[in-house]
């Protein structure tokens, strides 16, 4: 195995990581919640991480054949609330706006690694998924800042 090959695997390992993490985060956000919209929205999120999860695998155990369905989306609103709010440490007594700031940081983070990956990924079919993931990040990451939008801003 080149070094570039171990690289790549590397990466995968880690980014499958990264959206196991989300699942799991995902799960055990919509146990605190009790609004169903939030719940499915909350649940929305978590089925679209293993998705990606699969994808990372399958490319990972050299299925080069993986294909990603990019849809042409507008341009994706950045409400940029990740920015400026800062995350608290999730305790027992976290609540709906500590989970969504946590929420909003993570898929932050996550935009910007797939971006990053994107940008040195010298594979073809490892460059289009990072693409795909970074650009689905950002949607989650609007998601997420939507619904602290809606749920916590309405409470002001």
């Amino acid at each position: 195995m080149s070094d570039q090959e171990n690289a790549l695997t590397r990466i995968l390992d880690q980014a499958v990581q990264f959206e196991q993490g989300a699942f799991d985060f995902y799960s055990s956000a919509i146990e605190k919640v009790t609004q169903p919209h939030v719940r499915s929205a909350l649940g929305d999120l978590a089925a679209e991480e293993v998705k990606h999860k699969q994808q990372l695998q399958a490319l990972a155990a050299g299925d080069l054949e993986t294909t990603v369905t990019v849809q042409k989306r507008g341009q994706i609103e950045d409400l940029k609330l990740a920015e400026y709010l800062v995350a608290p440490s999730l305790s027992e007594d976290a609540t709906f706006q500590d989970v969504l700031i946590v929420a909003m940081q993570r898929e932050k983070s996550s935009h910007e690694f797939y971006s990053t990956m994107a940008g040195i990924a010298e594979q073809e079919t490892a460059k289009k998924l990072f693409e795909f993931l970074a650009q689905e990040e950002l949607v989650h990451k609007n998601k997420v800042e939507t619904l602290y939008d809606e749920v916590v801003y309405q409470q002001f």
